[in-house]
């Protein structure tokens, strides 16, 4: 194991380590701490703060805030966010994103994965009945929500992690009060605390990452070796087109410019030909 025995700073407010510490001890070796930092500074789920930069760079500033403040050379650390499916428009998606940066070895490693596991959701209510059907759609109270007025004006006025219908109803009645329009905004906790859908995404994702921290490249012998890009252009079997489908995945190491090409596969049927089959 490269990384045996080895510390990691995880920067994160929301224990995260739950879902990540497992896969990297069994499957490096290596040892999780936890850095409790602000890292709510980059942006919050909720929008009191928004998000700045790309989601790289938050991914790396978080993560560089507690290999600062932790003296650690290895760090990690995870970054989500929400949405409309890029692909299947009318259902919501998790995209979840991890960074691991080894200092000593001047080298970083990103993963993702995008998750139709999400229970995220948001609706704007008048009356306290209407949350019952929404508490069920989003898992609660397993699932933590977030309640604040529909029209927010004063933003310190929010309510995080409600967890029980007594919390909702104290929130409810401050937040309409507080609105103009007397509607409420109720929506789902998407911090990982709060919501064990979302943990389960990142432990998946950790387990990914930490499968390809395991392989080394074939030349420098730098951990992170695994598919970097794919290659189209897969031929037709009756008119030898380049269609859209994969012809071959593309193997690369983290830092060096050593790579591997592999075919996917020798050609494809005349259904996938924009020619044969327009």
């Amino acid at each position: 194991m490269k990384y045996k025995n080895q510390l990691c700073a995880l920067t994160t407010k929301h224990s995260k380590s739950k879902a990540i510490a497992e896969p990297f001890s069994i499957i490096l070796g290596l040892q999780i701490i936890e850095c409790n930092e602000n890292t709510d500074q980059l942006g919050t789920f909720s929008g009191e703060l928004e998000r700045t930069g790309t989601i790289f760079e938050v991914l790396r500033k978080k993560c560089e805030l507690g290999m600062e403040a932790s003296g650690l050379t290895l760090g990690i650390a995870s970054e989500g966010s929400f949405g409309p499916h890029p692909s299947l428009f009318f259902l919501p998606c998790d995209h979840e994103e991890l960074i691991f940066i080894d200092k000593e070895k001047d080298f970083y490693l990103r993963e993702n994965v995008l998750s139709l596991e999400t229970n995220y959701k948001f609706k704007d209510i008048c009356y306290e009945n209407e949350f019952l059907e929404f508490a069920n759609a989003i898992k609660f109270p397993s699932h933590g929500i977030i309640i604040r007025p529909a029209d927010w004006v004063d933003k310190s006025i929010i309510f995080k992690g409600i967890q029980s219908v007594g919390e909702f109803k104290k929130a409810f009645h401050i937040c309409k009060k507080a609105s103009s329009n007397k509607m409420v905004r109720v929506e789902s906790d998407m911090r990982a605390h709060m919501n064990p859908t979302r943990m389960a995404v990142i432990g998946q994702l950790a387990e990914k990452l930490a499968h390809r921290l395991s392989i080394l490249c074939p030349k420098c012998k730098l951990p992170g070796w695994g598919l970097v890009r794919l290659l189209k252009g897969l031929e037709c079997t009756e008119c030898d087109f380049p269609t859209e489908k994969i012809k071959e995945e593309i193997f690369g190491c983290v830092k060096c410019d050593f790579e591997e090409s592999f075919r996917k596969a020798l050609n494809t049927g005349p259904e996938n030909c924009p020619i044969c089959n327009p």
